[in-house]
């Protein structure tokens, strides 16, 4: 990380000036961008490893690169015509949709699957069913 930053004032020709107060906060910026992506790369394969079944992973990822990739064709070839503050205002609207997403995620993972029946709801229904089947009513 000191090795980084001591790179980027280099670029910058700072070499033996102080840096601004504006340098300082590009360079926080800078730092905390870094460790949202260290943290992200870690998270999304737990996530995916998590989610997405063994046997589709590879057809379910590359269905969402398509997409994803013609996206960043487009805003790559129309970047002249957003403005700066615009094309960040919609990075910030992205990104609190992705939370939404994931809050929704968490919520729906935590709650017990109502849809698919597990193989312990299965033998026990098959068991009581047995037991009343067995049993006999005596008159």
């Amino acid at each position: 990380m000191i090795s980084s930053c001591y790179h980027i004032c280099r670029l910058a020709g700072l070499k033996g000036k102080p840096i601004t107060f504006r340098g300082q906060i590009d360079m926080l910026a800078f730092c905390v961008f870094e460790v949202c992506v260290g943290i992200f790369w870690p998270s999304m394969m737990t996530m995916r490893a998590t989610y997405v079944p063994e046997e589709l992973r590879a057809t379910i990822i590359n269905m969402f690169r398509i997409p994803l990739n013609a996206f960043v064709c487009v805003v790559l070839a129309n970047v002249e015509a957003v403005p700066m503050w615009c094309m960040f205002g919609l990075c910030v609207a992205f990104l609190g949709i992705s939370f939404a997403c994931q809050l929704r995620l968490d919520t729906l993972s935590r709650q017990p699957h109502r849809y698919h029946k597990s193989a312990a709801d299965e033998e026990s229904s098959d068991g009581g069913a047995k037991k009343v089947a067995d049993t006999k009513v005596v008159s």
